[in-house]
């Protein structure tokens, strides 16, 4: 007997449990029969418990080819989610697909990842494509932050700074003359700080060697922020929900600016997968594009709720179980319903993940 068809997702960023556990609603809602795949460098019950079959992920990035092999060879693999080491496959993409498998990274080209990388290479690029993009000075010196942030200032706007490289909002400060000087230490979370004591914190570290990083000065927006999930594939968006974030609750949209500026922002960076674009309205009202990620976000889980589960509809397009106009006739069930995240504790699930070593034949294919 035949084995059934595979999907495999390599480690994630931070979705990679909701991804699974929506991927599997939508095999019991549409009676399909494929394998589940997953597999992280960490042992990781609560996510690796949701698939059919866990692997552990070798650590050696060297490693990974020979890895991807012998599952491939172990199961009827039809399409890989590349996961947090997308721009890393992406580089490997002709081997792999040769071993008759789908590869999705996120892009179809290493140059998009390193574009959409840089902050302040992607702004200018939108902009060069007529995409209202955030404005950005890329900095490094103190001198050049505190032109920067006269020039911004300049233009009647509140300056605001974050690393030319991150995730996750690390980095990011809204630099306030109105600030403490202790604000930024008494309460961080409020992501304030004087522009006096960043220079000034500048300043010490060059005196004192430290190697300054990459940064760019932006005007603050507004707001509301937007974040759009959505399901490409090569350049045709299939599928997207935006959430729109008042405070700790998120409404779903569908159609919007926003919806559309991000939709316009997937198709001109040809991106392939389940991605994320985020924008934020300016202060008239319009929005502008912060970042595109390509690969999903944290919060890709939440927009089940909508009514379009779009880690399912990847991986039923992945398996060739629907087509794409059943997959884009999706956006009829939309709800635009609000939600809000809660922290659940729940008992931690057994997982026994198999655990690959190469041979040294492997190791030198």
């Amino acid at each position: 007997m035949s084995q059934p068809d595979a999907i495999w997702f390599m480690e994630g960023v931070s979705s990679q449990k909701d991804i699974l556990a929506l991927v599997a609603q939508a095999r019991r809602a549409g009676r399909h029969d494929f394998v589940l795949i997953a597999s992280h460098r960490s042992s990781r019950p609560e996510i690796l418990a949701e698939a059919d079959v866990a692997y552990l992920e070798p650590e050696d990035d060297g490693a990974l080819f020979a890895f991807i092999r012998h599952v491939c060879q172990q199961h009827r693999v039809r399409a890989i989610h590349a996961g947090k080491r997308g721009a890393l496959l992406e580089q490997q993409r002709t081997a792999i697909e040769a071993l008759g498998v789908r590869l999705v990274t996120g892009a179809r080209e290493r140059a998009t990842f390193t574009l959409a990388d840089n902050k302040t290479r992607f702004s200018a690029e939108m902009s060069a494509h007529g995409l209202p993009a955030v404005p950005s000075i890329e900095v490094r010196t103190p001198d050049e932050v505190a032109a920067a942030i006269a020039q911004v200032e300049a233009q009647g706007h509140r300056p605001c700074i974050k690393p030319v490289h991150g995730i996750y909002g690390m980095g990011f400060w809204v630099l306030r003359r109105d600030a403490h000087t202790l604000s930024f230490f008494n309460n961080p979370y409020s992501r304030q700080i004087h522009p006096d004591v960043l220079i000034e914190s500048l300043r010490r570290a060059q005196q004192a060697g430290e190697s300054l990083p990459l940064q760019i000065v932006m005007p603050w927006l507004a707001g509301p922020e937007r974040s759009v999930d959505m399901l490409v594939e090569n350049g045709r968006v299939i599928a997207a929900v935006a959430r729109r974030k008042e405070g700790s609750v998120q409404v779903f949209e569908q159609e919007t600016p926003a919806w559309r500026l991000a939709v316009a922002c997937a198709e001109t960076l040809h991106v392939d997968g389940l991605i994320n674009v985020q924008t934020r309205n300016d202060a008239e009202g319009h929005p502008v594009l912060l970042e595109a990620n390509l690969r999903p976000s944290g919060g890709i889980g939440y927009t089940a709720f909508s009514g379009i589960n779009l880690p399912g509809l990847f991986a039923l397009r992945q398996l060739e179980l629907i087509s794409a106009a059943d997959a884009i006739a999706q956006r009829a069930a939309f709800n635009p319903v609000q939600v809000i995240p809660t922290n659940a504790v729940q008992p931690l699930p057994q997982c026994d993940p198999v655990t690959w070593s190469a041979s040294p034949d492997e190791e030198c294919r």
